[in-house]
């Protein structure tokens, strides 16, 4: 028996890189306004609705009406990644290459998620109107459903349920807000826990939310049902804040499109650098089509 053969067995190596489990793509970049940012912000100039006037003589005096208006800003940020590949890491890796296109791809994944925390942090934050865009406007109570909403019985925290959906359609429905294109933006906890729900309070409507659910369907209530983890939750409380919206509700603004470049730089010893950029911002454009649920995640 070749007692020391054991200590020459080899290892195969892998020759090729593979992307982690995350969220690669945008969801909410095709369900807003898109507009094109050419200076340092941007101005959205809004109109009111009007009233007409009963007419009660003949021949009467003209009466003009003043028109409601509103004016929104929208501020465009940059935003970029870096990743350095020392001059010897080709070399050091062996048959493993350089994780070059890798990486471009990585970027661009990361920009997409950017794009959404970009969006959600519009919805859900404070929002600039006013001649110069510096009065500061955030969604009142009444766009807002309670963790501990119910239609009846005693008020404790919940996850989500169909009272806090039928509320939040309520809310739009009362704002005149159209029926198309409207999303509720979610976590995996949300579908969850209405499936849940749906079983115990009314289970007339468990193959729908089970369509739901399993993917068949991506639409309950009048909501195209979005799913992401950028979500904001506070860690403190475990409440996660859910967004309902209509997609006219939210503008999506881009100063400069997304760009990736690769070069050499030999300020840092012939490094290769991988740099990703872009300019984005959002801004909420009406607090009457937005409203944000509030849904318990504890254990």
């Amino acid at each position: 028996m070749l007692t020391q053969l054991p200590e020459h067995y080899q290892t195969d190596f892998g020759d090729n890189w593979e992307h982690l489990v995350q969220q690669k793509e945008s969801r909410l970049e095709g369900k807003c306004q898109r507009v094109t940012v050419k200076g340092k912000e941007r101005t959205f100039s809004q109109l009111g609705k009007s009233r007409m006037r009963l007419i009660t003589t003949r021949n009467g005096k003209t009466v003009p009406s003043d028109s409601e208006m509103a004016k929104r800003w929208l501020r465009p940020k940059g935003y970029d990644e870096v990743t350095f590949i020392d001059e010897f890491d080709k070399v050091a890796l062996g048959e493993l290459p350089t994780p070059e296109s890798e990486h471009v791809v990585a970027h661009a994944m990361a920009a997409k998620r950017t794009m959404d925390q970009v969006l959600i942090d519009a919805l859900e934050g404070t929002s600039y109107i006013g001649e110069d865009g510096t009065d500061a406007v955030d969604l009142g109570n009444g766009q807002k459903v309670a963790v501990n909403y119910v239609q009846s019985g005693s008020a404790v925290n919940s996850g989500l349920t169909l009272a806090k959906m039928a509320r939040m359609k309520f809310i739009l429905d009362k704002n005149e807000v159209e029926q198309e294109g409207r999303y509720f933006i979610h976590t995996a906890k949300q579908l969850n826990d209405l499936l849940v729900n749906v079983i115990e309070i009314k289970s007339s409507d468990y193959n729908n939310v089970k369509a739901l659910v399993d993917g068949n369907v991506n639409k309950f209530m009048g909501f195209e049902f979005v799913m992401t983890e950028l979500l904001t939750l506070v860690v403190a409380t475990d409440v996660r804040t859910c967004i309902a919206y209509q997609r006219d509700g939210v503008a999506l603004g881009i100063g400069v499109e997304k760009s990736a470049k690769i070069s050499i730089r030999d300020d840092l010893n012939e490094t290769i650098q991988i740099r990703t950029k872009m300019m984005i911002g959002a801004t909420r454009k009406e607090e009457e089509r937005v409203v944000l649920v509030y849904c318990d995640e504890s254990p």
